[in-house]
Formats: structure tokens, sequence, C-alpha cells
């Protein structure tokens, strides 16, 4: 567990979580979970602009989660810290835990 006396590791641990809070960075670390792409790639395959992923993966560089290696004019982008996989696995598993639960709630229900 985090030390939570440590303000500044709990302020980390936030904005790591904050990152994490947005559906096209989901989307981006689970692409970049395969293999490093350049913008232009993750914005052919995910179906975003280039402003858009940049901006999501600035906000993925700063926490920590992604950095990038320049070869020529290209900014090559990968994982760069692989326990974003574990905790990806985690929540993944939990919020299906979560619907399969809530399927079987609503077909146990009685139809009025």
């Amino acid at each position: 567990m985090i030390d939570v006396e440590n303000p500044k590791i709990v302020e980390r641990v936030a904005e790591r979580f904050r990152a994490l809070a947005d559906e096209n960075r989901i989307r981006l670390l689970a692409r970049l979970a395969r293999s490093p792409a350049n913008v232009r790639t993750l914005t052919q395959e995910l179906g975003i602009s280039q402003a858009a992923a940049s901006k999501h993966l600035s906000v993925l560089r700063r926490a920590g989660l992604v950095n990038f290696e320049s070869k020529g004019p290209q900014s090559i982008y990968k994982i760069t810290d692989p326990s974003v996989h574990e905790l990806c696995n985690i929540v993944c598993r939990g919020v299906l835990a979560f619907v399969r639960v809530q399927a079987a709630q609503v077909a146990e229900s009685p139809v009025p």
C-alpha cells in the first residue's frame, strides 16, 4: 500500500489515476500495449485527431506511463511503466464481474 502520510506520493498516485480517467487515453494505452507506434498510426487506428492524440499522450507522459523516442521526424510512443498493464487488467476484471452481476440481477427480476 502507498505511504498515505507522504502527500507527494499520494498526489502522484492521484495524478496517475486522473491520467487514466479518459476513454481515449485508455484506448491509447491498450493500443500501445501491442507495440510502440507513432502519432499518425495511433490516430488512424483509433479514429481520433492528431491534436487529440498528442494532448492525451502528453497527459500520459507527464504521469510517467508512456514516453517517446524521436526517429527522424517521427516520435515513437511506448509504454514505460508495465504496471499499467496490471492495473488495467485488474480494473477490467472488476468491471466484467460487475456487469455479470448486473446482468444476472436483471435476468432474475420479474417482468411486470
